[in-house]
């Protein structure tokens, strides 16, 4: 019998909260558990062997910085469940999580967790798996702290993909990981990198709006990316403002103006409103 869920969960030096939050992943009925172990330098795929091994694996070498939505995608393709249900290895549920999530989703594609969860379980998601492919799952060019599910949300909501909400009281504790833990396989400056990632989420969303996409190709996502960083660093620093412009081909075979070019484009800008107080290098929350 093919399972309704599939849990995903990613470690990346986070053993031993896995140690704590594997076991309540396991014991959820209806759903099967795939661990991917991210060039874990704690052994995770060999303790989830030898420990859980009703567990599936997926092992990924020679990956120094941590990128989640690779290693949920990665966790994805291997998983047969209806619904994803990606949590992190931080997130202890209770035994009737999903239950409770099952009578939450009803006709739902996908599902978050409701504000007043905090910022920690933001990231927690369930996505019906029809949809997830339907948008190309995770952004993989959005490494470190830049946001991924913040923009896999806006993709979701761009195809008409129905939401629901997901009770906070259906988990048990959220294990709080302080900021140099966060960096630890991120890199440093989390709030750059996080801004680096919602500069270019605001320019996907302005050119996928109005060219009425589900998918950007590759090669446009990355010319994006590109330009983002190649104007971060004086944005960041306050001296000098955001703006990228990307032109979209005319679409339109226009007939009797053959003679005539016409050209549209988006633009999205940005600046520093007031130095940060502590000289812009704060994480996010």
């Amino acid at each position: 019998m093919t399972a309704r869920f599939s849990i995903v969960t990613t470690c990346k030096g986070r053993l031993h909260n896995l140690k704590r939050t594997l076991p309540r992943f396991l014991a959820q009925e209806n759903a099967e558990v795939i661990v991917v172990d991210y060039d874990c330098p704690d052994g995770t795929a060999e303790y989830v062997a030898a420990n859980h091994p009703r567990a599936r694996l997926v092992r990924v070498a020679d990956q120094p910085l941590f990128n989640l939505g690779h290693a949920r995608n990665l966790g994805a393709a291997q998983a047969v469940g209806e619904y994803l249900v990606f949590l992190d290895a931080d997130v202890v549920i209770a035994d009737t999580f999903l239950t409770e999530l099952d009578g939450a989703l009803g006709t739902a594609a996908f599902a978050v967790f409701a504000p007043t969860a905090g910022n920690s379980l933001r990231g927690s998601c369930v996505i019906r798996r029809r949809e997830f492919l339907a948008i190309g799952g995770y952004d993989e060019l959005m490494r470190g702290y830049g946001g991924e599910d913040l923009d896999i949300y806006m993709r979701l909501r761009m195809i008409g993909a129905p939401r629901a909400m997901l009770d906070p009281g259906a988990v048990v504790e959220m294990i709080e990981q302080d900021d140099a833990e966060k960096a630890r396989f991120r890199g440093p400056d989390l709030k750059k990198q996080f801004l680096q990632g919602q500069l270019y989420v605001a320019v996907k969303e302005m050119v996928m709006s109005v060219e009425r996409l589900a998918v950007l190709e590759p090669a446009l996502r990355q010319q994006i990316y590109d330009e983002v960083r190649r104007n971060l660093d004086p944005l960041y620093a306050g001296v000098g403002d955001f703006a990228l412009e990307v032109r979209l081909p005319d679409k339109y075979k226009r007939g009797f103006l053959q003679e005539w070019e016409f050209s549209r484009a988006v633009v999205v800008r940005a600046r520093r409103r007031k130095p940060a107080a502590d000289g812009g290098d704060a994480s996010p929350t």
